[in-house]
Parts: structure tokens; sequence; C-alpha cells
């Protein structure tokens, strides 16, 4: 009896789960309310069934059997998952989305509910970073935080990372990079691979950030990477196939323009031409033979059209009740516009939880990052990038018979970048990071951490020389430096040590957090550089294998922090917000009178939604008042031990008439000095409307930076370099707002994001020194630009006579006319007729996200740039024939009888053309632009195909970055990158890519 009844039952629930394309159907209402949710998006998991409701709210769809699970989702609400059963009609209630106010926000030391967040904090999720194919982690965060200033300097491999600043410049001498931990790891942002990020977190005002006390002047930034889940084991597999070209490249003139345009310059100076009439017209009517006549395309020859980048990432996660895991591993080869110019790195990331005991987890962290640079040894590869822009046509460089030409006195950039030899640097970067966590008692937490970060570089440099010939002669061996190879190492230590309580409990209304902790570190870093010459063997390049005379140096040196640190938090009915933080630093930086310090802050806000006359706002769902004031500090020095007196070797003396080795104090020391102080006032205001579909929120803060610590020559005959001394003051003042829209049109999810910010900086106090350059100046901003005032060109004689100059200069007209500020005293133009010409700070950062997504399409645009800054361009980007170089087509413009309004004065060889040039309001530029930092593309696979493969999703997608940018800058030059290099305006251009990409998950 009992069998047949088994059977009976089993055959029952056999057919019921085989019952296939039952009909469902339902309305959908909001759970406060009662009304009909209109396009709330109904579907069944695990199948590509999927519908939306009606204007009634009503849904009807088709289920495989009676134990499907239908999910219903809609844009601030809740998602809810029901089992089918036996239900034919059902209806549903959806609760008012609050996760977005309730999820925890990585914060110092621990988390905190967004809605209890009292400080000015911006996140960015994983997903958003994933969404911008980008091998550095800082290029991918470019725009996406306010009050976050990035700025990618240059496109080279390996250095293309973006330089990062949060509200503004916070120091002179000490540093003004953010601290960046890494799941509780000080580390390079760049060394951390994007696509294991779970969120990134910034904290930028004093209360927020005073828990880190004094290495947090210049903001905080917080990574957390992603952890395994308990769940069967999930394979994710994400490439991406990258080509990459500049952005942006001034265009050389011609040959024959070169030299037409060399003779129109020694002509205005009523001199004889370097250039016949006759070799011109030879040049114009016959193509080269790279013999008699060149014509090189150094551009051509040098540059590639394209260059391709692999990006290749496997995640494995998964785990049970006991242990969970995560392991990553990343492969990226990026290969350089110009030969022997790359870059790879691989990283390996394994994130281990295990729970020993119910009250005890041990969590072990292994990260092993791989870098390696190969560049040219005997330049740079800017600076080789760049003489294949300016260096003029008419110099040899391959000859006819394919042997090396001479170039510009033996500089040849072909040669240099393909045989010239090649400097390798690799980078193992290898972390260890253990956690012990305890819940003894309920809510008591207690930490316990050590990490181990051991970051080596080791660089091997071999400059080969090459032969160079003139029409089959042999001219000599290039370049005029020695041949031979160097060996560099050098290697960081550090060790991190942390414990930590913290407690948490509620009574009644109210709730309650308290923290503390002990923090330690150690830092040693050590240094060696070997040289040797005299290698006969080619591709034995091997120290062993030298003949020449060897040379060694080495060196080392260390420092070492300790710190207490606690924080209260307190909530009152959710809508009265308190936070204290305090941390008490010493450094080994600072003598032992002076090493200790305390850093406090406070913060408080007021959810003013929360009260009861609040509550009839409809649109309002939730409002917060919030205000801070903190102290940070600042010792991040360039120097270990600037408090005292070093001895330096390398120093000989005589003694009893003998040459003896010796060393020598080369340093002031000044014991007095300790941390830079700053004080940081923020008040914020955050918003959510229409069950926050549109959300907003905004700081305005005042920033001083006191006790700044900056150097006071000393007279020339005392023969010390300065001590550092507590003198400056600076202060930054800023604003900033962002503004988050997310919406459904139809079947259509989209999202809009705005994000606009900016602050002023200004010198207050330099304790009466004054530097000779203006760059930094009281009462104006650090490093801001200064120059002369100009009127146009002297356009006649009789003006140029009665007009100022510099004092060697001779009136010619076409020159630049500079304003002289003081006729009175005198007709010269000197630094005395300076005037303030704008701030090199990127100002109104601004970026615009739109994305949306449509049965399984998916879409995303960033627009991003800086609405004012003063930018100027020196040396071959701005001054024709600098060094012997060509020019630029923008350049021709140059004033003439019958140009008189041109873009340039008249034309000059460089040696004359000087005064024409100096900084003035005629050369800075607006630095200000718009680009088009990301476009992309994707397609989800539908659910029903991908599961007949037994696989969870496809996706494939394009990526665009860089497509356009629109700026008033110097034509060829990009106004966000860095120009520099020693004969001015070298660069790197920044890369425009395209990416296929494919992600997989399994």
């Amino acid at each position: 009896m009992r069998k047949t009844l088994f059977l009976i039952l089993l055959c029952i629930s056999v057919l019921r789960v085989n019952a296939q394309n039952s009909p469902i159907t339902g309305t959908v209402k909001d759970a406060e309310t009662g009304e009909a949710i209109i396009g709330a998006n109904v579907l069944v998991k695990g199948t590509s069934g999927s519908t939306i409701t009606d204007i009634d709210g009503k849904f009807s769809i088709v289920v495989p059997t009676v134990n499907s699970i239908l999910k219903i989702t809609y844009l601030g609400y809740s998602s809810q998952e029901i089992v089918v059963g036996d239900r034919t009609d059902m209806d549903v209630f959806m609760q008012e989305d609050v996760i977005a106010l309730n999820e925890a926000v990585v914060v110092g030391y621990a988390t905190q509910k967004k809605a209890n967040l009292t400080g000015a904090v911006s996140v960015v999720s994983g997903n958003d970073i994933g969404k911008r194919v980008a091998v550095n982690l800082s290029n991918a965060l470019q725009g996406s935080m306010p009050g976050v200033t990035i700025q990618q300097r240059s496109g080279e491999p390996g250095v293309d990372g973006g330089v990062i600043q949060v509200r503004g410049t916070g120091s002179i001498y000490a540093g003004t990079s953010p601290f960046i931990l890494v799941d509780g790891v000080e580390m390079s942002i760049d060394q951390v691979d994007p696509n294991t990020v779970e969120s990134v977190t910034t904290l930028k005002d004093a209360a927020s950030a005073s828990i880190y006390g004094s290495r947090a002047a210049n903001g905080v930034i917080l990574i957390t990477t992603k952890r395994g889940k308990k769940g069967p084991v999930k394979v994710n597999y994400k490439g991406t196939v990258t080509a990459q070209s500049a952005t942006n490249l001034p265009e050389p003139v011609s040959t024959v323009q070169f030299m037409e345009q060399t003779n129109l310059a020694y002509n205005n100076l009523e001199t004889n031409q370097p250039y016949d009439p006759a070799l011109i017209e030879e040049y114009r009517n016959y193509r080269a033979d790279n013999w008699n006549r060149f014509e090189t395309d150094w551009k051509e020859e040098i540059l590639k059209d394209y260059a391709v980048l692999t990006n290749h990432t496997i995640n494995l996660s998964g785990g049970n009740e006991n242990l969970s895991f995560l392991g990553v591993g990343n492969y990226v080869y990026q290969d350089g516009l110009i030969e022997n110019n790359n870059y790879s790195r691989f990283s390996l990331r394994l994130n281990m939880d295990a729970q020993i005991k119910k009250w005890l987890k041990f969590s072990l962290d292994a990260n092993v990052v791989q870098g390696q640079q190969t560049v040219p040894s005997v330049s740079s590869s800017k600076a080789i990038i760049n003489k294949s822009l300016y260096m003029p046509g008419v110099l040899p460089g391959i000859n006819a018979d394919g042997t090396w030409g001479s170039g510009k006195n033996a500089d040849n950039p072909i040669a240099a970048a393909k045989v010239g030899g090649t400097t390798v640097r690799k980078r193992p970067d290898i972390t260890l990071n253990a956690t012990v966590t305890a819940n003894p008692v309920n809510n008591l937490d207690l930490i316990a951490q050590y990490s181990r970060r051991i970051d080596t570089n080791r660089g091997t440099s071999f400059i080969r020389k090459w032969d160079y010939y003139d029409r089959g002669v042999y001219l000599g061996q290039a370049p005029l430096t020695s041949e031979g190879l160097t060996e560099t190492w050098n290697e960081n230590i550090r060790n991190y040590y942390r414990l930590q309580a913290n407690y948490r409990f509620n009574v009644n209304e109210h709730a309650i957090q308290a923290l503390g902790g002990f923090q330690a570190e150690d830092n040693t870093y050590t240094n060696m550089n070997i040289g040797k010459g005299g290698f006969d063997f080619p591709g034995y390049e091997y120290l062993s294998n030298g003949t020449g005379q060897a040379s060694a140096t080495g060196g080392a040196t260390d420092w070492a922090m300790a710190s207490f640190y606690a924080r209260l938090n307190y909530v009152y009915a959710n809508k009265y917000l308190l936070e204290v933080n305090g941390r008490w630093d010493a450094s080994s930086r600072f003598a032992s009178n002076l090493r200790w310090s305390l850093f406090p802050s406070m913060s408080a806000g007021w959810v003013i939604s929360e009260e009861n006359f609040m509550k009839e706002i409809e649109i309002l769902t939730h409002a917060k008042i919030r205000a801070s004031y903190g102290l940070l500090g600042n010792q991040n020095l360039n120097s270990n031990y600037p408090s005292w007196a070093t001895v330096s070797p390398g120093y000989s003396y005589w003694f009893d008439k003998t040459l003896n080795s010796g060393v020598a104090v080369v340093n002031m020391s000044n014991p007095d000095i300790t941390w830079e102080k700053s004080s940081q006032l923020n008040f914020g205001l955050d918003l959510g409307l229409w069950q926050n579909r549109l959300s907003f929120t905004g700081d305005f803060y005042i920033k001083d930076v006191n006790d700044m610590l900056m150097t006071f020559p000393p007279p020339y005959f005392q023969g010390l370099n300065a001590a550092y001394s507590n003198a400056a003051r600076m202060r930054n003042t800023g604003w900033e707002v962002a503004v988050n829209y997310k919406g459904r049109a139809g079947a259509v999810n989209y999202g809009i994001s705005l994000l606009l910010d900016d602050v002023k900086n200004e010198v207050l106090d330099l304790k009466g020194r004054t530097y000779q350059d203006k760059t930094i100046v009281e009462g104006y901003p650090f490093r801001g630009q200064w120059g002369y005032q100009t009127d146009g060109y002297f356009q006649t004689m009789e003006e140029a006579l009665d007009g100022a100059y510099f004092a060697t200069k001779i009136p010619k007209i076409g020159y630049v006319k500079y304003v002289n500020r003081n006729p009175e005293e005198d007709n010269i133009i000197d630094q005395d007729d300076m005037i303030y010409l704008g701030d090199p700070f990127p100002h109104y950062n601004f970026g615009v996200k739109l994305n949306a997504d449509w049965k399984g399409i998916d879409a995303l645009v960033f627009i991003q740039g800086v609405g004012q800054r003063a930018a100027f361009m020196s040396g071959i980007g701005l001054v024709p024939f600098t060094n012997g170089s060509s020019m630029f087509s923008h350049q021709l413009d140059s004033w003439s009888i019958d140009n008189r309004n041109a873009a340039y004065p008249i034309l000059l060889p460089e040696a004359n053309a000087g005064d024409n040039f100096q900084k003035s309001d005629k050369w800075v530029r607006s630095g200000a632009y718009g680009r088009l930092k990301t476009v992309e593309i994707g397609y989800t696979l539908p659910a029903a195909l991908t599961k007949k493969w037994q696989i969870d999703q496809i996706r494939l997608f394009f990526n665009g970055q860089n497509l356009l940018t629109v700026s008033d800058y110097y034509k060829g030059y990009d106004p966000e990158v860095e120009y520099a290099g020693s004969v001015g305006g070298e660069f790197y251009p920044v890369m425009r890519t395209f990416t296929f990409g494919l992600d997989i998950k399994f």
C-alpha cells in the first residue's frame, strides 16, 4: 500500500513539473498607494520569456512549469521573485526601493549605510568601471567623481595612467597625490586590474578622511576588490582586441616648404639665404634619390599607423558555507607608436575567505603583478616621436644603399628607435594581506591585519652604436654617448600592521557605532646601479662579458609611522546624524619631540525627509543636509630625513699633499619642522526625488593648508642646500555637483549622469619669499601663468622705434609689441611688466554619461572635459626652427606686409626670434576641451540560446575611446597632455582606440 501511494504521488509530481505553456496573468501595484505600475518588467527566470505591464498594471505571460519563477522589476522599486505554483492569476505589490540608501559604502576601516554618511564621499561601482575599456584604473575613473581631477598626460605604454588630485593642489613640496589603499594596503592605483574592482570610494573632506590622519591631506581613495560568494564555481572570460592610433599630431611642412620658409626667415633678417632657389626648384620637380638629394619622411619612417593592444581576463569564483574564493588572472600587451616600445603586464589575484568558526573568519589575499616596459635606450620615446615630427626632410635618414644617414649632427631618430638598443624595465609587485575577524559577542568585530608588499624595479639598458655614411663614405658611429650596459635595481618593502575593534548597538531609536584601533607601518627602500662598457659580441651583453671599467652605486633609506585612531557614529531616528573622528600620528621623518600630532574631525547630518512636515511633499524621497570640519596632516616629502643634516660621499680633500676621498655635510638641518596641517570646512546637500529616480549631491568647501613645508635659499657663501621650514599658507575653495536620473520608456531603461566641479587655489603667505619666475606668488594660484601683455605687432618702423623692448634687441616691424606697464620709469620690458595670465590647473571639470538598454542591447556614451585652463606651449611646439628643427603647417601664417594680422610674428631664425615668443597673453592659450571619451555598444545573446550551450551569458561589444576632442588649443596638440623635454613641446600622444570585446560567463 505504501509503495502504491508513493508511485501515485510520484506520478502527480512528474505531471505537475512537466505541465507546459501555462498562462499566468496578474497585476503589479505600488504596495503603499495601491496604484498600478505601468511598464514593470516581468520575466521567467532562466528563459527568454518576458513582458511588461500595460496601462492598468496588468500582464500575461506563458510559463513552462509550475516551478517556474517570475522576476518582476521596475525602476525605483525592489525586485521580486515569485514561484508560480498552482496560481493562474496573481497580484504583485512592489515596495519602494531603498537599497540605494541602505547599501554599504566603504569608508575608513569600515562600512556605513549610504543614508548615514555625513562626509563628502564619492563611490563608483565595479560595474561602471567595467564599462570603460582601460588598461589603467586611473583612466577608467576619469570624469566619474566630482572633485577628483584626473589628467592623462601621456599615451606611452606603461606610463599612460592618469595623474590624480582630489580637491585641488594641497602642497608645494610635500606631495599632492591622494592616499590610495587597495583592500587596506597602500598601492599604486595602476597596479590594480580594473576587472577585479568591486568599488572605488573617494574620501574628499577632512571629516571622512581624517581617520587616516597625516596620510589624508590630499584625499583618500579606497579600492575594494571582488570576493568569492557561496555557490557553484563560476567562470568568466573577458577578452578585448584594440587598435590604437594617435589622437592628435601637428602636421610638419614639406621639404620644399621648409627650405622656402627658412630662406624667408633669413631674408627677413636681411642676411644670406641658406638654400639656393635652384636647389628648391630641383626638389620641386624631381623625386629625392636619398643619395645627393634627401626628402626624408621622418614621420612615415618612425611612426606606426596603429598599434595593437590586447587584454585578457579569466575570473573564477565560488565556495560554500566554510570557504569561498575568487581568482583573477589578467594579461595585457600594449604596443607603442614606434619600434621597441611596448608594455606587458601579467597579474594574478587570489582572495580567499575561510569561516573557521561561526565567530571567527580568516581572509588571505595574494596579489602578484609583473609589468614589463620596453623603450629605446638612446633617446626617450616621446623625444623620438617629436623628432619624427620636427626633423627637416633635407636631412639624411636612410641612404639609398640602406645604410644609415647622418641625420642632424649624427642624431638619427629612425636608427635610435630601431637599432640603438633597448631599455627593459621589469616591475614585479607582490602583496600578501592576511586578516582575522572575530565576533566573540553580537555586534562586536575584532580585526587583526598584517600585509607585506614587495615592489621591485629592475632595469637593463644597453646603448648600441651604429655606423652612418654619406654617399657611401663612412663618417663615424652614433650616438655620441658611450656604448655600454647599465643594470639598475631597487626594491621597496612595506610592512603594515593593524589591530581594531568595532562595536555597534541600538537602543530604541538610537544607533551607536564605536571604532578604535592601532596601526603601524615600516618602509625600507634599497637601490643599486651597475654599469660597464666594452662589449665585443653582439647579442651577449652581460656584465661579465664587458671589458671596460665597471661602475657601481647603491644605497638604502627607510621611514616608519605609528598611529592610534577612533571614530564614533551616532544616529537618532534615522534623521539626526553625528560622527567624530580622530587620529594620533607619529612619523619618523620628524624629531622625537615633534613626532606626534592629533588630527580630529566632526561631521553632522540632518535627514530632513524623515521629518513629518516634509513627508507631505510627494516627490521628495530623500533629503539630507551635511556639514563637517576637520584637520589633516601631510609629511610626504621626497626626503625621509628632512629634520637632520645628511652626510654625502664623493667629496675629496687634500691632506699632507695627498688627495683623499671623504664625505661632507651638504644639507642644512631644521629639527623644529613638523607636519603640514590643513583644515577643511564642508557643507553638503543630498536629494532624492521620485523614488530616487532623480538624485542630486552638492558640496561646497574651504580648505586651508597651514605650516606648509618650504625652503628659503641660504646665502651662496654658506655652501649648503636649504632646510625645510613650516612657513607657507594656501587655500582651496571649491564646489561639486552630481546629478543622476534613471528612467524607463516602454522596454527601454536609460540613465543620465552629470558631474561638474571647480576649485580655486590661492597662495596666502610665503613669509617674504619671492620666486623670480613667479611660479609661486602670494595672492594667486600655485604655479599660475605669468607673462607679458601684448598689443599686436609693430606695423611701421616709427611705431617700432617708439616701442618698448627687452634690453638687447633692435626694433623691427612684425615683432610682437609688448605693453610697458611702467613707462614713467623706463622703456624696457622686464619682469616688472609681467601680469597674471591664468591658472594651469583644470577648472569646471565635467562629465556626462548616457546609458540605455533594450532587449539585450546596451549602449553607453561618456563625454568628459575641462571648462577653463590656461596652458602654455614652448619650444618646438611654438617657435619655428627651434634647435635646428623644421616647422609645422599652422606656423606658416606669419606676419608680412601683406599679412599684418597673422597668427605668428615675422618669421626669423630661432636665434633671433626669442623675444617674440616670451610667455605672454598671446601664447598662453585656453586648455579647455570637450572629449567624446567613450562610446560602447553591446549585445547580450538571449538566455534561451546560451543555455543550450550550457553558458550563462555571452556579451559582444564594441568600444571607442577618445574619439573626438573639441578645443581651441594649438593645432595638432592635445590640451590635456603634458609638454616638456630638452627642446620643449615634447609629448607622447594620447591614443584613440577602437576595441572589440567578448564577455562569457559559465
